[in-house]
């Protein structure tokens, strides 16, 4: 029994770090891994407080418990950040078994297992984690989480954004399938978008109207697959763009009714004017009759080019270019809507 005792101790003593320490916490046993990870010789280590290795990281709370448990004879279990002699720092998930004879505690007996590298990747998650849950929450743009369950999309997360937006709150939305908090969106074709990008990975939806009893506006946005299967949807409102396009196309009918009463009302009878002008012989004219029909003539043609010139501010320059294309893609976004 004592050999095999041996041989489990023998194994353990190989891929553990181990040591044993009196009541006080001085330290009466080490092992080789002990000393090669904390970088100090076995005679730097017998004898001394097992403090030797802390590293201040963890509060005195965290050790009263510590000390609380074992000193009741309990099993303590749990992760330590210790010090090395040349000041590295390492990560050992430590069990400290109180060793007990005729009902006391005699000493304290500690097996560790070295997690340096499974910490630091833990921290390095936990970073990206809450960087993405700052994000999530500090953008502007509204950003939905949806899954897949039982054939309806239900929303898993709701961001500070999208509170914004909507008017909801999170509490309210969340565990609900989408068409119960956006009544009438199935009828847009919103619930189509989500289910494309559910079976192809993504999905961009044109401009949609919403209105509900708290909000009327526009939408534009895109849905996004992730790889736990949820559906992801960043969308913007555009209403105030919207506005702004519905007023340029007022503005451009206005300049349409200019452009068609200067080309129709204003320059039909200029140029009978001109024509008639043109039959008449100036020679049989007094000198004073010549210079009033020539200064008439000059008028009636100043006249004719600055409706020509209104006409094309109207139709040809790059600012009714522009006018005209953010009218026609307004125009079709309508039409998709």
């Amino acid at each position: 029994m004592k050999d095999k005792i041996y041989t489990y101790f023998d194994v353990l003593n190989q891929h553990s770090i181990i040591s044993a320490t009196n009541l006080k916490g001085d330290i009466k046993y080490v092992n080789d891994q002990f000393c090669n990870i904390s970088k100090y010789d076995e005679s730097e280590l017998i004898g001394a407080p097992h403090s030797i290795v802390n590293s201040g990281y963890h509060d005195r709370e965290y050790f009263k418990d510590l000390w609380k448990t074992i000193g009741r004879g309990k099993v303590w279990q749990g992760n330590i950040l210790n010090e090395a002699k040349d000041g590295s720092k390492y990560w050992v998930a430590t069990t400290i078994v109180p060793i007990i004879e005729h009902g006391k505690v005699k000493e304290y007996f500690s097996v560790r297992i070295e997690k340096t590298e499974q910490k630091k990747l833990e921290q390095e998650k936990n970073l990206h984690e809450r960087r993405f849950t700052q994000l999530f929450n500090h953008i502007s743009e509204g950003v939905i989480a949806m899954k897949k369950i039982e054939g309806k999309f239900i929303i898993t997360d709701f961001n500070d954004g999208a509170e914004k937006l909507d008017k909801k709150s999170k509490k309210e939305v969340l565990g609900k399938e989408v068409s119960d908090v956006y009544p009438g969106t199935e009828i847009g074709g919103f619930t189509d978008y989500i289910e494309e990008a559910f079976q192809k990975g993504y999905a961009s939806f044109p401009i949609l109207r919403y209105k509900d009893e708290k909000l009327d506006s526009w939408r534009k946005g895109e849905f996004y697959k992730l790889p736990n299967n949820e559906v992801v949807c960043v969308y913007h409102d555009i209403t105030e763009e919207i506005i702004q396009l519905e007023q340029l196309k007022k503005y451009n009918e206005k300049l349409e009714e200019i452009a068609f009463k200067a080309s129709h009302e204003v320059r039909a009878p200029v140029a009978s004017i001109l024509g008639l002008m043109q039959l008449i012989d100036f020679n049989d004219l007094s000198p004073n009759n010549k210079a009033a029909l020539q200064h008439m003539k000059s008028s009636v043609e100043k006249l004719d080019h600055t409706v020509r010139d209104i006409v094309k501010v109207s139709y040809d320059t790059e600012e009714g270019k522009e006018l005209f294309a953010k009218l026609s893609d307004l125009k079709e976004h309508f039409h998709k809507a």
